[in-house]
Parts: C-alpha cells; structure tokens; sequence
C-alpha cells in the first residue's frame, strides 16, 4: 500500500482493487503498508487500516498482512505490538547498521520481531551498494585476512544470511552477473555458517567504514576535469564524511548544510549525466556514476 496516497479507507480500497487489475490476479499474498514510520503510522491508525485489512483479508483479496519499516526501535516496537496479526515485517539492515537509527530498529528490532513469529524481510544488506564497491586500502587489508575469499557484496550479503531470525534477503541487481552471484552466494548461505574469526573480520570492517567512509577514492583526481564540472573528488570527501556520522542527525545535517555552501550548484551531483568518462579514467574502478546519483539524492534534494 502506498501509504503516503492514502487519505480514507476509500483509498485503500483504490488501490487495492488498482493492485489487484494490473496484476491479472484475484489476491496478494504478502501485502505491506509501506515504508511505515511513527507519523505515517498514526495517521493510518486513526483512518482504522487495520479494520479495513482485515476486511480485505476476510474477502480473500489479501492473504498475509505486513509492513515495511524506517524509524528508530521504540517505533518498531509499538507497531509490533500494536497489532496480533502481523505476518511479516520488512526493515533495513546490514552489518554497518546495526544500531537503532531513524533508517532501522537494527539488530535489536529483528530479534524482537522474530521473537513474536514475524517474518522479516531484510532489505538493504549490501548499504545500497555501498558495501559493494571497491573498498579504501585499509578495509581491504582486512578482508585480504580472511581464509576464504569473497567479494564484498558477499561479505555483507553472508553476513545477513547467517542471521537465524532473517527469512528473506533483498538485493538490488542490475546486470544479469549480478544475479548470477547472488544466485550461487545464496545457496552458499545459511544460519550461523561464518565462523567467529569470520565475523571478528566483519567488525573490523565495519569499525574502519565509520572512521573512514565507504568510497575508496584517493583524491587522485584523474576523473578530473568532469565534462559537466562535476566535482568529483570534493563530492565523495563529503560522502564519506556523511556516513562517518552514522546515527548522528544533526551532525550529517551540518554536513549537508556544508556542501551545499561549498560545491557550487554548477558543480554539483545533479549536473551528471553518467556519461561514463570519469570510470574509465578511475583507477580504483568506482562506480563514480552511482555514487555521484546516491550523493545527489542526500545532498541535493532539496537543490
């Protein structure tokens, strides 16, 4: 349900029945309220969504009732218990983001959610392909430690996996390699299959992004000039400063508030056209068009 549309159960019912057409089908299986956080919540509760899914689940158009999720544990929590007929939840969580926060009630929200025989559907284990990318030197360094080698998609994909309480992985993919791996990282995975010196590495790891960031850039500045005057090197400085400051709100505002007193509109993220130059010229291998599309979503949103 695309709960920010939706002012009256007259409109859940919209877009339900719109759901059900385009699908060619008669039910849903697993139908969530989506991205479900406290002011969303509160407004869905005083429309009496629950009534009213509970009608649709009466009808037979919806078979399991779920929700995904972005806000902070207490949150989480009263939703949970808020309700006995939740099948499932769907949260953002990975080995960086393990803390409660705004974005996922972390580590303890998915054991609490399981405790009550929730489901939980995992999205987001790779960080939005930020634990995917080639990582700096340092992080590296500490993979190259493990006894069995994997890429770092895998890493955090394992890492999920290995959870007990974790019924579905989610993993955006793009080229049909990607699928491939992921295909074949799955059928590797299963509850508690790392090992502790595994996951001793893994905390490393994690420990080294939050002091250093996610994007290995050196400042080498070959993908430089940008055709379009995009300032490569300067955006990715604040990128990973932003995500050093995981869990603290005011200071990833204070960094946004300084790049958008720094890099110039003219220079900024929005003004990539991916055209692919910069990557061919990287020595590191980033995929600088990605990242510069992720930098322009949380800096220049508002621009």
């Amino acid at each position: 349900m695309p709960t920010w549309l939706v002012n009256s159960q007259e409109d859940m019912d919209i877009c339900l029945d719109e759901q059900l057409s385009r699908l060619q089908t008669d039910y849903i299986d697993f139908y969530l309220l989506h991205g479900l956080g406290k002011e969303r919540w509160e407004k869905l509760r005083s429309l009496n969504v629950l009534e009213w899914a509970e009608k649709a689940i009466a009808e037979g158009k919806i078979k399991y009732l779920g929700f995904s999720f972005h806000d902070t544990f207490d949150v989480f929590k009263e939703i949970i218990d808020g309700y006995d007929g939740w099948t499932f939840c769907q949260i953002q969580y990975n080995y960086i983001e393990i803390e409660s926060s705004t974005r996922t009630p972390g580590t303890r929200g998915l054991e609490y959610a399981a405790s009550k025989g929730l489901g939980v559907v995992v999205m987001e284990p790779i960080q939005g392909g930020n634990l995917a990318v080639n990582p700096p030197e340092e992080i590296q360094a500490i993979w190259d430690q493990a006894e069995i080698k994997r890429t770092p998609a895998e890493w955090a994909l394992q890492w999920v996996w290995s959870h007990l309480e974790v019924s579905v992985v989610l993993s955006g993919m793009s080229t049909m390699e990607q699928v491939i791996e992921n295909v074949e990282s799955a059928n590797r995975s299963g509850p508690n299959t790392l090992t502790e010196k595994e996951l001793e590495l893994i905390e490393k790891v994690r420990r080294k992004y939050l002091e250093y960031g996610f994007i290995g850039c050196t400042g080498c500045r070959y993908c430089m000039p940008c055709p379009q005057g995009v300032a490569i090197p300067e955006i990715f400085a604040f990128y990973n400063r932003y995500y050093t400051k995981r869990g603290d709100q005011d200071a990833q505002k204070q960094i946004i508030n300084e790049y958008l007193k720094t890099v110039k509109p003219e220079n900024g993220a929005k003004k990539c056209v991916k055209c692919g130059e910069c990557e061919e010229k990287c020595p590191q291998q980033l995929p600088v068009r990605n990242l510069i599309a992720r930098a322009a979503r949380i800096f220049e949103r508002d621009r």
